[in-house]
Parts: C-alpha cells; sequence; structure tokens
C-alpha cells in the first residue's frame, strides 16, 4: 500500500483486509475505513471520503478530528475550504514502536502492583552483583536478621557491604544469628565480622554439608541467593508466612549447630 490506490477492487480489497490490522493501533473501525480510503484519494473532502466510505457526512467529521489528533491526518486549507490527506502508513509503524517503548519503560511498575495483589508473595529477582548489593543495603535497616551462609567462599566482590551492615549492626544494635558452613575460610571470616559487629552478632557452624549459597531472612522478607561468579543474583520474597516458616526452620537449625570461638 505504498501509493495512491485508484482501481476500485484495488481499494475494495485492501479495504477489507487492512480496517481490522488498523483496528490493532488503536483506531476505530470507522476510523480506520476513513484513513483507508483516503490513502487511496490522496488530498480529499469530507464528502468524498463519505461517498468512499458510506458513512454519513457527520460521523466522517467526527473521526477525522480523531484522525488529526491521532497525527494520521493532515487538514488542509484551500480557498478557505477544507480538505484532508492521509499521513504517511509508516507513522501507524512509529505509533507502535513509540507505543511499545513506553510500556516497557513502566512495565516494572505493573508488575510491582500485581505483585502486591492481597494474599500474593511479592517476588523479585534482582540480578547482577549490584542487585545483590541492593538487599544487603536493606538489611541494614532491619532491627534483626537471621542468616546461614558459606561466606568464606564467595565474600571477595561484597567484602565492602558487608562491613557496611557489620558496622550497622553495631552502632544500632541489630540481633543476628548467623549458621555458617563448617569450613576453615568461613569461621575465619565470621570472627572478622564479629569483631566489627560487636555482641549482638553471634555465628554458629552447620552440622550438615551443602552451603553452597546464602540466605537471609528479616521482617517478612525472605532473601535467597545464587553466588555462582557467572551468574548471580537474588530472589527476594516478601511474604509474612513464608518468611515466618523460614525463621521456624532457621530455629530447629540453629539448635543443633555447633558454637566456636
Amino acid at each position: 500500500m505504498s501509493g495512491i490506490l485508484t482501481n476500485i477492487s484495488d481499494y475494495a480489497r485492501f479495504r477489507a483486509m487492512d480496517c481490522k490490522q488498523l483496528e490493532f493501533t488503536g483506531t476505530s473501525e470507522k476510523a480506520a475505513k476513513i484513513y483507508l480510503a483516503a490513502l487511496s484519494l490522496g488530498t480529499t473532502s469530507v464528502q468524498e471520503l463519505a461517498q468512499k466510505t458510506s458513512i454519513k457526512r457527520p460521523t466522517v467529521y467526527l473521526h477525522v478530528d480523531e484522525l488529526i489528533a491521532q497525527g494520521l491526518f493532515e487538514k488542509i486549507s484551500i480557498n478557505k475550504k477544507h480538505f484532508y490527506r492521509a499521513a504517511d502508513p509508516r507513522v501507524l509503524e512509529e505509533r507502535l514502536k513509540n507505543g511499545l517503548s513506553a510500556i516497557q519503560k513502566v512495565m516494572p511498575e505493573f508488575e510491582a502492583l500485581k505483585a502486591r495483589t492481597p494474599g500474593k508473595p511479592q517476588i523479585v529477582v534482582y540480578e547482577g552483583v549490584e542487585g545483590i548489593r541492593n538487599i544487603y543495603r536493606e538489611v541494614k535497616k532491619s532491627n534483626s536478621f537471621r542468616v546461614w551462609s558459606n561466606v568464606g567462599e564467595y565474600y571477595a566482590p561484597f567484602h565492602d557491604v558487608y562491613m557496611e551492615v557489620a558496622e550497622s549492626v553495631k552502632q544500632n544494635g541489630i540481633g543476628v544469628r548467623e549458621i555458617i558452613a563448617d569450613t576453615k575460610e568461613s569461621r575465619r571470616y565470621s570472627r572478622l565480622v564479629a569483631k566489627m559487629c560487636g555482641p549482638t552478632y553471634v555465628a554458629r557452624t552447620a552440622t550438615v554439608e551443602g552451603f553452597s549459597n546464602d540466605a537471609i531472612i528479616f521482617g517478612n522478607i525472605v532473601a535467597l541467593f545464587r553466588l555462582s561468579e557467572h551468574n548471580m543474583f537474588v530472589v527476594r520474597i516478601e511474604d509474612k508466612t513464608i518468611a515466618d516458616s523460614m525463621k521456624a526452620l532457621f530455629d530447629m537449625a540453629w539448635k543443633s549447630a555447633k558454637a566456636f570461638r
């Protein structure tokens, strides 16, 4: 449909095929018919558009205004008379691209609103080092938290933010219990953290193997980490019932964990 359609059968064929497609752009059915008619007529009048589409003139006027507002029609004055011309069909493509771009920008906000449905857990996945750092910064604001970790193996990229959390624990008296992997490196790093945190931080070692990643429970939030070098992310789940269950499981594990110096 790159040129003006002058053949009546061509126009009818394109109109039947394309009206429905135009409706996907947000154009009403009658406005779509008028737009296609204008493409075939070139510069035209409302009277000609009414004849071409079999739509009453007052209705054509209404939809012409709609098309002008959408940027699909141009208004031309010749000898004090008004004529109209359809905009290049590529305008439709640009409208869809711009609309898609706008939706993509606000999609995270839409998804966040959906996640806040009453009774439904709020689940967000943060990827990469910076996403994981954001969780630790959130933990700094809590009153207490429970942790299990293999921090000795994975601490390097997050050492600075661990120290920030430790300083907040000391300054604000945040209660921390941590179950660490029973390794020399984890115990060494835990002793360093304990010195920074002060007396409100207590750690024990796990009595089973398999601590490959970290988890933190604070308030109504459970943060589950995957700290593989090539694929780091954290799943943040906000739900009171889930957090309460994870706290209970942690407390059972704490009773069997071993104290160390």
